[in-house]
């Protein structure tokens, strides 16, 4: 009697699980009632863009997916909401980012802010956004 015993075994072809980390937040700074839209850049120079550094297996590809629209508020409280659309990102987002051979690579993100309404409250305005990777 034989007996053939087959062993599959799976494995990733990753070691190490791709890590995003904020560095700088995406400021468009002071603004003022009826201001028309102002357009932050993406790169990563620029001391208002987002900034994220991705780390992860050397020389690797990955996705950069982006928001297409998201809203600040007077305060974070959801109220007045002034709307952040027209996302980009250095690299580009898409199947474009790569690492470098030591693993990383920095993405920086800018958006455009629509125009300020004569009426919107003064104050702090906040929200958040999500920038995701894939490997």
């Amino acid at each position: 009697m034989k007996v053939l015993i087959l062993l599959l075994i799976s494995i990733s072809s990753y070691s190490k699980p791709i890590k995003v980390t904020q560095v700088q937040d995406l400021e468009f700074g002071i603004l003022v009632q009826g201001d028309s839209s102002k357009i932050i850049p993406p790169n990563s120079n620029n001391p208002n863009s987002a900034v994220f550094d991705v780390t992860g297996d050397k020389n690797t590809s990955y996705s950069i997916l982006l928001p297409t629209q998201m809203s600040i508020s007077l305060n974070g409280s959801g109220s007045n909401p002034i709307i952040i659309n027209n996302f980009k990102s250095v690299p580009a987002a898409g199947a474009n980012g790569l690492l470098d051979k030591k693993g990383r690579q920095t993405i920086g993100i800018g958006a455009t802010l629509t125009s300020i309404n004569v009426t919107q409250p003064p104050g702090n305005y906040f929200g958040t956004f999500t920038v995701d990777v894939i490997y």
